[in-house]
């Protein structure tokens, strides 16, 4: 084998392991593509998203209801407008029930999609992620339940953040031991969850 013929010969292999710019592992491509849903999965999210919409949506029109902040930089303000969103709603999803947006069928397809990304091959990335910092401290999980603000925030991986239908910036996913959590970023509500979700 000639040097040239070497060199690229070495050069193929470190892309393949390293994954150089221009050269994409199978693997990480799999990992990082959005996932084709059939009809009944896509039926399934657009059920989910539609739900999201209207919390949302609760939550803006409330909002709207509540003297508007005079100043975005004096925390005692902005913890009254924020106590004061809260308590409307929960007043207005009075005993409101674990499964108002994650559904049975949502819940299902949302495990199943979070056990392969935690199954397949790569998943140690994905679990360090999740392991990585200090444990959230034990809460009592329950809709309308508060999320403390000093409690740690346990990041969601990348991976599996692609997989899942994409949130408005009111609302994130939250990882709470095995439990997955649906959260009103503005509040700290737990707004919904699913217990056992994560392997």
């Amino acid at each position: 084998m000639s040097k040239r013929l070497w060199f690229l010969a070495i050069v193929a292999v470190v892309a393949i392991v390293t994954g150089i710019p221009g050269t994409i592992s199978p693997t990480l491509t799999a990992q990082n593509e959005k996932p084709v849903l059939t009809a009944q999965e896509a039926a399934i999210a657009k059920d989910f998203t539609q739900r999201v919409k209207e919390y949302v949506a609760l939550q803006k029109r409330l909002e709207s209801s509540l003297p508007g902040l005079r100043s975005t930089k004096d925390s005692v303000e902005i913890d009254a407008h924020t106590k004061a969103l809260r308590a409307k709603l929960i007043e207005a999803r009075p005993n409101m029930q674990q499964g108002n947006i994650f559904t049975g069928e949502i819940s299902a397809q949302f495990k199943e999609i979070i056990r392969k990304t935690f199954q397949e091959p790569g998943a140690q990335i994905v679990r360090r992620t999740v392991n990585e910092g200090d444990p959230p401290k034990p809460i009592t999980i329950r809709v309308n339940g508060i999320y403390p603000d000093d409690s740690p925030v346990v990041t969601t991986p990348p991976t599996l953040l692609n997989r899942l239908p994409e949130l408005p910036m009111e609302l994130s996913y939250r990882i709470l031991g095995h439990t997955f959590v649906l959260l009103d970023n503005k509040t700290n509500l737990i707004v919904d969850y699913i217990t056992s979700a994560i392997p």
